[in-house]
């Protein structure tokens, strides 16, 4: 016998209900967006640390240093 588990949906709403959640939710995906950017620039603002080791890479053209690239 086989044992059927229900899907919990979200509830249906008229078009009115629907639209005001709808607006509720870009309100939030907004703030996100707008927190996510601030983030984003806050970590460009970042303090830059100096390379002091000799880094060597292999690429097409031989060896060459992080300065070379």
């Amino acid at each position: 016998m086989t044992k059927h588990i229900a899907m919990k949906t979200p509830p249906i709403v008229s078009r009115q209900d629907w639209e005001a959640a709808r607006e509720q939710m870009l309100v939030k995906e907004k703030a996100t967006l707008r927190a996510k950017d601030a983030l984003a620039a806050e970590r460009r603002r970042m303090p830059w640390m100096e390379v002091d080791k000799a880094y060597l890479f292999e690429g097409p053209n031989g060896r060459a240093s992080l300065l070379d690239l």
